[in-house]
């Protein structure tokens, strides 16, 4: 077991090991929560990392498929109150919150600190992405956006019908049996469809000690009151398209970010207004946008041999300039 203090933002760092195999970790934020992540690679000089975020009804598990198969180092975190990591106060839930404790990893992580690494968020993901370039903008060597745009999202657009917010923000990960965690998902709003694919996936699974699920409802519900019903989306990406244009007009351009939106060709959440809008924020040459034809949402598992070559052609070229996709 390795572990390391970073006094200057109170961070403590633990690993199971350095190997090439996915391994967990924890991580402690100056908020004190703890906080889970899965990896893989060594820190290798030169290499450059790449950092995963999870989106809505999900957790790190999401990435584990592409970590596998990528090459070069990689980490994906739990945001807060998904997968093992603790939800902390309900009040305390911002989109500032989730940047700094991504950043809280970055810190501490011998993979991450020191150095650029390419972002990808997924969905949600893709938000807490946009918030952490527009505030760290020096850290991010590539920022890949899959299937979210930056429009608003009222709290009343969730999907899930008569859901249950309240309920939502009070539930409980750990369960005595599946047919309690199932009765309470139902009892929120969710369909047996849906948690009936989670427990296939793995999302929630069984053990000596009961059932864990790292579906965390309350992530949903508050990421819809703080983050997609807020202008957060709009205002990282004027951020970050602010910080670009600084670039471009003091001749640094060639070693700024590159950011690449994802779209899924089927079922995608992107409006094709607030994409226009995206396009037109960052300069061509910055910015890349591609569909694909054939992923759905969850363009990283339903594209998933597209999405790594695009994935690693962007990692190579991070320090250079990224590739157009």
């Amino acid at each position: 077991m390795k572990s390391s203090c970073l006094a200057a933002a109170s961070v403590a760092f633990m690993s199971a090991s350095r190997a090439s195999s996915l391994t967990a970790g924890r991580a402690v934020s100056s908020s004190k929560l703890s906080l889970s992540f899965v990896e893989k690679g060594r820190d290798d000089a030169g290499a450059t990392t790449a950092l995963f975020i999870h989106g809505l009804d999900s957790s790190s598990q999401t990435w584990r498929g592409v970590m596998q198969s990528l090459a070069t180092p990689s980490v994906a975190i739990d945001c807060r109150g998904c997968g093992r990591s603790d939800l902390g106060d309900p009040r305390d839930f911002s989109p500032d919150a989730l940047v700094e404790d991504v950043k809280s990893l970055v810190n501490a992580h011998p993979l991450l600190q020191g150095r650029k690494f390419v972002l990808v968020g997924h969905s949600m993901g893709g938000r807490v992405a946009m918030n952490y370039c527009a505030k760290y903008p020096e850290d991010v060597s590539a920022l890949v956006v899959e299937d979210m745009d930056i429009r608003r999202r009222s709290v009343d657009s969730n999907f899930i019908p008569n859901f249950d917010e309240a309920r939502a923000v009070a539930f409980e990960r750990k369960h005595e049996t599946m047919d309690s965690c199932k009765e309470e998902l139902e009892r929120i709003g969710y369909k047996s469809d849906m948690y009936t694919k989670w427990i296939d996936e793995g999302r929630i699974r069984e053990d000596e000690s009961g059932v864990w699920s790292n579906v965390n409802p309350a992530f949903r519900a508050l990421c819809y009151r703080t983050i997609f019903d807020s202008n957060s989306g709009s205002d990282a990406w004027s951020a970050i398209a602010a910080n670009l244009k600084r670039e471009v007009d003091c001749g640094s351009h060639v070693d700024c970010a590159k950011v690449h939106l994802m779209v899924a060709g089927i079922g995608t959440v992107c409006d094709k207004e607030s994409v226009e809008d995206m396009r037109k924020a960052i300069p061509g040459d910055l910015l890349s946008v591609k569909t694909y034809g054939e992923g759905t949402h969850s363009i990283h598992n339903s594209a998933r041999d597209e999405f790594l070559a695009d994935l690693e052609r962007i990692i190579e070229g991070s320090d250079s300039g990224s590739p157009r996709l």
